[in-house]
């Protein structure tokens, strides 16, 4: 899960001059007012400027911290790689911090919130295996990974936590061969599959995929 530098900084904010405009400190007074979609806006709007430097932003921390765990556990906590990572997620943690008193706690929920309005890809291995692409769904950080579909199911997404919980993924999405969609998480299968649109009822995962015009 290895970001460089220069894949890091872009998401988190630059200290600019209060109050100056489309600047973090006056983004936070600029909530929506209407149900008009983040993604319709224009990309110089500040509120969906300061959704996507959030998510971003919270996105680059989880792999932050994702690539300290990985290291501690590969060479030891004293390692200068592991060192390298610890430094690294202090900085990303420090600008996170700015990043909430700029805008204030509120408004930075509200945005982890959201639905999606920007991925995270990460360097592509050498390997030459596909790119880590990274989205945030209500506050956590998902891999994305589009698996084969069937006849039955021609759209397929696999998505897995960055940092998972046992009982927590991975989830597998489908948009089914007649348009409607389903989910295994147990939001879709217990609260939603057996109501009457459930097949037309999105969970969170799939309300994810389908504002970003992947399902």
């Amino acid at each position: 899960m290895r970001m460089n530098r220069s894949e890091r900084e872009p998401g988190m904010p630059a200290r600019g001059p209060t109050g100056a405009q489309g600047s973090p400190s006056s983004i936070a007074r600029v909530m929506p007012a209407s149900p008009r979609s983040l993604r319709d806006r224009d990309e110089s709007d500040p509120y969906r400027h300061a959704v996507e430097l959030v998510q971003r932003g919270r996105m680059i921390l989880d792999v932050s911290e994702a690539d300290l765990e990985a290291s501690e556990a590969a060479l030891g906590p004293f390692h200068p790689t592991t060192w390298y990572f610890r430094n690294a997620l202090n900085e990303v943690r420090r600008s996170w911090d700015r990043l909430r008193a700029e805008l204030g706690t509120k408004t930075l929920e509200a945005a982890l919130n959201q639905p999606p309005l920007t991925v995270l890809t990460l360097s592509e291995p050498a390997n030459g295996s596909p790119s880590v692409v990274l989205v945030l769904i209500a506050g956590q950080t998902y891999r994305t990974q589009r698996v084969s579909g069937t006849e039955l199911a021609p759209i397929q997404w696999r998505l897995t936590r960055l940092h998972t919980p046992l009982e927590d993924g991975p989830y597998y999405v489908c948009r089914l061969a007649d348009g409607s969609t389903q989910c295994d998480c147990a939001e879709w299968t217990y609260r939603i599959a057996e109501t009457e649109n459930g097949l037309k009822t999105h969970c969170k995962h799939l309300a994810a995929l389908a504002a970003l015009d992947w399902i």
